[in-house]
């Protein structure tokens, strides 16, 4: 059913059960996977100053679960480190796959207002299926 998938990573405790998910429908589907971590761009309060923490410092530390968990089940992994808005980023990079694989940290009210929330956003303006797992 589905040829193609990606999985958003973002190394947290809440993340694992969509990479768990995700390694699981590969397995099973024989469906090429791509784990893609995006590096959120910071904002200073200063006017038009924005900071960027080295992408690939975080990359191994985001991506070690996914790993050692795509190992041990013999699923291949691709890995794709990018910076920017988490949300616009996945969302962009979804138009190549056939299904999108992300987590929830399951926030609500004003924090949810406020911060925006990635798999929202990825479920609402994805031009592919979208799975999103509740840990």
């Amino acid at each position: 059913m589905y040829a193609k998938i990606l999985v958003a990573v973002d190394g947290s405790e809440n993340n694992k059960s969509a990479v768990n998910k995700a390694i699981q429908i590969s397995k099973e589907s024989g469906a090429s996977l791509t784990a893609a971590y995006v590096e959120a761009i910071g904002y200073s309060l200063a006017p038009n100053v924005a900071t960027v923490r080295d992408p690939l410092k975080n990359a191994d530390e985001v991506f070690a679960y996914i790993k050692s968990q795509s190992a041990a089940a013999g699923v291949i992994v691709d890995y794709k480190v990018m910076v920017g808005h988490p949300g616009e980023a996945l969302t962009d990079l979804a138009s190549n796959y056939d299904l999108v694989i992300c987590g929830t940290l399951g926030r609500s009210g004003l924090k949810k207002a406020v911060m925006g929330s990635v798999s929202e956003m990825i479920a609402r303006y994805s031009p592919c299926d979208v799975l999103i797992v509740h840990r």
